[in-house]
This record gives C-alpha cells, structure tokens and sequence, in this order.
C-alpha cells in the first residue's frame, strides 16, 4: 500500500491541494512513517528496510523522517511501540482461568490480523542477526505482554489459586506460548479453531493449581 504523499513544511501543499500553514499534517506523516515501516518490516524483514524505502511507502521525504527519527534503529523504536498498542488485553476482574482463556482467545484471533502478529516470524528470524533491533522489539512487545500475564499469576497465587513454588516465569511461557506456536505452524492450513483456548489453558492450570490432600 503507498501511502499518500504528505506535507512537512510551512504552507506546504497538502494531498487534497489545499495550502496548509505551518505544519498542519504532522500528526498524519507520523502515522503514515511508521505504519509503513511495520508494513515493510512484515514484507521483507529487517534487513530489507532503509529510510529510504519507508520515504517511498509512506510519501514523504528522507528529510521529513529525520526530522523526527535519528536513525533506522530509532524509527524501529517508535514503529514498534505502535504493537504494543494492538497486544491483547488481559482483563482485570474475574477468575485467572477466565483472565487467561480471554487472552489466549485474543491471541488467536489478532495474531493473523495485527502488525504485532505478522512481524513476529520475522523478528524472531532476526533475533541472531540483528540483535540490537531485536532488543528493541522484545523490550517494546515481548515484554509488557509477558508482565501483564505475570501479575494475574502472581495475583493468584496470593489468592490461593495456584501454588507459591510455581515458577511464574516459566507458567507465563507455558500460558502464552503455545498459542502463538499454533498460530505460526498452522497459518498455512487455518488458525486453531474455536475452543482451542480453554483447552490450553486448563492443560496450563491443571498443572499449576493447588493440589488438594486425598482422603
């Protein structure tokens, strides 16, 4: 998708001919920059990205990029930051189970739709390659994901839901994970099907909950 070619300057001519006074499509060029670089990045990786072919997709200058971004690794940055808004959304209130089956369902459902979801092959790909980007998308993405589902465990374990020798960091792999495998490994023969997720996270669960006495 090219985007269309936008102003960056005092009275510059906007997309719909109209004189613009100072920088009135500012917001808008941030927008279309950095939705073109997830969209490169989903297309051709890390390695295929430059300045100048974001310049290109979201029709704007070079100049217009580096205005606002010092270097490729620091409009990454800002690019990746947009993911972490479309992360699924871990609910405050009810029962862990019910916490994790409606984010594991969100996972599965957003993952084949979002810029987060389609770039993670090839993050992934670039994790040895391109460590300094990497870093960068595990501190911006990967991350805060895995902390929201941290607190709902640990939240749990301090209402006596799960066990207080579960290792938390493991059980957060062990609740998310799995889904984004499935996600990746079927994507080509249909995404997990309805009700997939509760039967991940009961499997998580069973394993992690309180284990009553016999008898």
């Amino acid at each position: 998708m090219t985007h269309a070619a936008l102003t960056d300057g005092p009275g510059g001519l906007a997309a719909d001919g109209a004189v613009r006074r100072g920088r009135p499509r500012s917001v808008e060029a941030d927008a279309a920059i950095l939705d073109a670089t997830l969209e490169l990045i989903d297309e051709t990786g890390l390695t295929g990205l430059s300045v100048e072919s974001v310049a290109a997709r979201a029709g704007v200058g070079k100049a217009t990029i580096y205005r606002r971004w010092p270097s490729k690794e620091a409009l990454v940055a800002s690019a990746l930051s947009r993911c972490a808004e479309e992360s699924a959304v871990l609910e405050a209130e009810g029962s862990l189970r019910d916490q994790l089956v409606g984010y594991v369902e969100q996972i599965r459902c957003k993952s084949p739709e979002t810029h987060s979801g389609r770039i993670m092959p090839r993050m992934l790909s670039h994790a040895s390659r391109s460590p300094e980007l990497f870093r960068i998308y595990f501190d911006q993405v990967i991350r805060p994901r895995r902390a929201r589902v941290r607190l709902a465990l640990e939240q749990a374990v301090d209402r006596g839901e799960l066990r207080d020798d579960v290792d938390l960091d493991l059980a957060v792999t062990m609740v998310t994970a799995p889904m984004l495998y499935l996600n990746l490994v079927q994507s080509a023969n249909g995404a997990p099907g309805p009700g997939s997720s509760e039967a991940l996270v009961d499997a998580v669960l069973t394993g992690l909950a309180v284990r009553v006495p016999r008898g």
